[in-house]
């Protein structure tokens, strides 16, 4: 379904009578001309609901954008912290107010994007060619979401926009490190017809639209950048030595597939995305290099949805259908425990009826329902010998089901909104092997674990452009399977691990102008969550692998503003999160001491400028812009002995676009080529140390690197202010 925002009548003419009644009025499409200042998406969705997000209409973007794309533009996002294993394609993750990369929900139009077989998802597959738009919810988030994870989730929406005529796009990309990339796509309209009860004085509205999108695209790189290697003695300078990055590269296609349009009120999007990735999987950068271990991937994922809309509300049923293969192999043991040769097949089913209707003056319930079917198989083909070996086989199923109701009230001739919700889930897990099988002394049990999760959001419009806004809720998160068995690669399993539990409060002001020459959108807020059974991951070595905390808080502070002046040509954006965390462990080593992989401050400025000019009729836009990004204080392990060295990196971008068709975008990523820093071991007597820096310990970043990127759009569409989107 495409990824429209659907705004209530009331939001969309000041002076319809239901909004002076203080009524919930239907939801429609309303379409105006001209341009935009990019954040059209964002007021919709501020006038829609309480609490903090943030939304990105892609197609509102400027430029031609790398496929690798979607981790720099959550980056943006106030409270965002996007950490990467190391150059392009590479696993990268995204974490929210403090949160780990689990307690993070992603959701593609709506469907769940975690599958049993990984948990954790890479956002570097998911590649910007099928995107429309992008929604970050933190603190509160809609039932329609989950049990409401520490975190918060992100719903990402397919691009599947019907235009009357068809269009095609193009790209081409090539950068530092073999990096290259190959994209096409088209969108068909397949039928278009009058409406029988078009009046002979009405201008020509079509009924029905149906259109066929098809995408295809390569992307690869080798990866191997030169980074600052310590050797196998950390303290000992001696050994340390410039090193070239080996088995860092990949190869990945995708292709999508999409049938949507609609009938009179009715709308619907079908659609199927085939995923094939094989890469190398690196090793960290003390000493010898993994050359052997791999990784290969192919998956085949069905997202369907359907809606149907009348004055009073809509229904909705969103489906999803995922079947995934991977297969990973170590065969000399260089990343793991052991030597490994490990088959993973997954089957994920997931259905959602859901609705919302008007109930009385000024109030909507929203009722969502939901179910979810995981089933993991396990074929270890180099199983352990000895009388403590286990195959390492094992099935795995788990079987999930959410019932949410979420009521919208407005008061106070709308300038109030009140949205109680409750949401109940329950979840049967089946996770017992026979004697044997599975991992070492596998403890995986069957059992039944049940959440309740009530919350509250408030709205209060103070004037025109500022608003008061508050939430407080209850989180129920169980663990993922990758947290229970690990993956046995870098990370290792736990099956031990409780369900996370929490209270979650935030409050705040947002500030918004109407669009015009000179913009700003701005926000600022406080939050606290207090977890219980908190699953937190720690490195030791090369591994990583999650324990539950009895107790822990996660405070802080965030602030994000963009600006827009001379009427877009020159804008300026930027976001700082204050994290202050607390392990309440009752362990005394780490009882007082903060959360490990929690940068304390993170920032992001933006700054772009460019303007339109007529060359003999034709128009032709040059844009230049430049980044800053800075963490610092994050910790690695959890009693606060290792600090990872804070980093800065900058970027800088060339945009030259030429009539509204060919673009061509230049992107320097770690401008200033920064490749290591200063640390100093925990340890008493040692000197500063030279390590890499990285988002994970020891696990490089690159320097200096260039991307170029070519787009052509045939008969691009005319892109309407306002489209209409599933809530």
């Amino acid at each position: 379904m495409s990824r429209e925002a659907a705004a209530p009548a009331r939001e969309s003419s000041p002076a319809s009578p239901a909004r002076k009644r203080g009524v919930a009025g239907p939801y429609r499409t309303v379409v105006r001309a001209g341009e935009g200042d990019g954040l059209d998406a964002q007021r919709r969705l501020d006038a829609q609901r309480p609490g903090f997000h943030t939304a990105i209409e892609l197609a509102a973007e400027r430029g031609a954008r790398s496929a690798d794309g979607l981790p720099e533009i959550l980056a943006r996002s106030a409270g965002a912290t996007v950490r990467s294993l190391g150059g392009l394609g590479q696993y990268s993750a995204l974490s929210l107010r403090g949160s780990s990369a689990q307690q993070v929900a992603l959701f593609l139009d709506g469907v769940p994007l975690s599958a049993g077989s990984g948990g954790v998802v890479n956002l570097a597959d998911l590649p910007l060619d099928a995107l429309g738009a992008v929604t970050i919810y933190r603190g509160l988030v809609p039932i329609a979401y989950g049990g409401a994870a520490l975190g918060g989730a992100v719903d990402l929406g397919s691009d599947l926009r019907c235009a009357p005529e068809p269009r095609l796009r193009a790209v081409v990309g090539a950068g530092s490190f073999a990096a290259r990339e190959a994209r096409v796509g088209a969108t068909v309209p397949l039928r278009a017809r009058p409406s029988r009860h078009v009046r002979k004085n009405m201008s020509y509205a079509p009924s029905a639209a149906h259109c066929l999108d098809v995408r295809v695209g390569y992307t690869g790189s080798a990866g191997d950048f030169r980074f600052y290697n310590i050797g196998e003695t950390p303290l000992d300078p001696s050994d340390d030595r410039l090193d070239r990055r080996v088995n860092n590269g990949y190869d990945r296609a995708l292709t999508q597939v999409a049938v949507h349009g609609r009938v009179g009120d009715l709308r619907y999007s079908v659609q199927e995305l085939v995923f094939v990735k094989e890469q190398g999987v690196p090793s960290m950068a003390t000493g010898a290099q993994a050359r052997h271990t791999r990784l290969g991937t192919v998956s085949a994922r069905t997202v369907a949805r359907v809606r149907r809309t009348w004055p009073q509300g809509h229904v909705e049923g969103v489906f999803g259908v995922l079947a995934e293969q991977a297969r990973f192999r170590d065969p000399v043991g260089e990343i793991g425990l052991a030597r490994d040769d490990q088959r993973t097949r997954a089957l994920d089913l997931y259905a959602s009826p859901r609705g919302r209707v008007r109930v009385w003056r000024g109030a909507e319930l929203g009722l969502v329902a939901d179910v979810r079917g995981e089933l993991v198989r396990v074929d270890e083909r180099a199983a352990s010998t000895g009388p403590l070996g286990a195959t390492g086989d094992a099935d795995r199923r788990r079987v999930a089901g959410g019932l949410g109701l979420e009521l919208d009230q407005r008061l106070l001739a709308g300038r109030l909104q009140l949205a109680p919700a409750v949401r109940l889930d329950v979840l049967r897990s089946a996770f017992a092997v026979p004697a044997g099988q599975g991992e070492q002394s596998d403890e995986g049990r069957d059992h039944t674990s049940v959440g309740v999760s009530p919350r509250l959001g408030m709205r209060l419009s103070l004037r025109p452009g500022l608003s008061l806004r508050a939430s407080a809720g209850r989180y129920f998160r169980p663990p993922t399977l990758v947290e229970l068995f690990g993956d046995r690669g870098y990370a290792v399993g736990n099956e031990g691990l409780r369900p996370e539990r929490g209270t979650g409060l935030d409050g705040g002001l947002v500030v918004s102008t109407p669009p015009a020459r000179t913009s700003l959108y701005a926000h600022a807020a406080g939050f606290v969550t207090w977890s219980e059974d908190l699953i937190a991951w720690t490195q030791t070595g090369p591994y990583l692998r999650p324990t539950n905390l009895d107790r822990a808080r996660v405070a802080g502070l965030e602030a994000a503003a963009a600006l827009r002046l001379l009427g877009g040509d020159l804008e300026l954006r930027g976001n700082y999160t204050l994290l202050a965390t607390r392990n309440g462990s009752a362990e005394p080593s780490m009882f007082g001491q903060p959360l490990p992989g929690r940068p304390r401050h993170e920032l992001f400025v933006q700054v772009a400028a460019g303007h339109a000019y007529d060359l003999r009729g034709r128009e032709f836009t040059p844009r230049l812009g430049a980044t800053v990004e800075h963490a610092a204080r994050t910790f690695l392990d959890p009693s606060g002995r290792f600090e990872v060295p804070a980093r800065t990196v900058v970027g800088a971008f060339l945009e030259l676009h030429l009539l509204a068709r060919i673009h061509l975008a230049l992107e320097v990523r770690n401008l200033l080529g920064a490749r290591v820093a200063a640390w100093r071991p925990p340890v008493a007597g040692s000197p500063t140390v030279t390590v890499p820096i990285s988002d994970f310990f020891f696990f490089p970043l690159p320097g200096t690197s260039l991307w170029t990127t070519l787009r052509v759009d045939l008969q691009p569409p005319r892109r309407p202010r306002t489209t209409e989107r599933p809530s």
